[in-house]
């Protein structure tokens, strides 16, 4: 597999595979279609892919918070490129983005059935379990510079 990191935006030639990842492996399993949803707040927002070649395999969309803070949002790994590195090759690949940008802190909100993906990454948990989207999920947060 020859796996390539990249940094692209809604103008991507990639992005509309990135929303269907999106669809397919966040929304679609838990009854919902992210294509009824407002997606203007995309445009705004840095995506990083991994792909093989021509094919989408996995995402992250980076939301800027404040002037040292970003939010991961919507990590997706296509199921049948899952358990092979790609989530963890992304979130270092987005971490390292983060601060070649000089943004030291990172937030999330993690599915609970993905917690333990992000602490094993460095990533704290802060506060109670919460739900969104209509299922459980937890806020965690990284400095960079630690």
């Amino acid at each position: 597999m020859n796996k390539e990191l990249s940094v692209i935006d809604y103008t991507s030639p990639f992005y509309e595979d990135v929303l269907h990842l999106r669809n397919e492996v966040l929304r679609k399993p838990i009854g919902l279609n992210l294509f009824e949803e407002d997606l203007r707040e995309d445009r705004d927002q840095y995506i990083i892919i991994a792909t093989d070649v021509k094919t989408l395999m996995g995402c992250i969309m980076l939301k800027i918070v404040d002037e040292k803070t970003v939010k991961f949002r919507q990590m997706a790994i296509y199921p049948n490129y899952q358990q092979q590195g790609i989530g963890r090759g992304i979130m270092h690949y987005a971490e390292i983005f983060c601060l070649l940008n000089e943004y030291h802190k990172v937030e999330l909100h993690a599915r609970i059935s993905a917690k333990d993906f992000y602490s094993r990454l460095g990533y704290q948990t802060v506060g109670e379990e919460f739900e969104e989207v209509g299922i459980p999920h937890i806020k965690m947060v990284k400095s960079l510079l630690a």
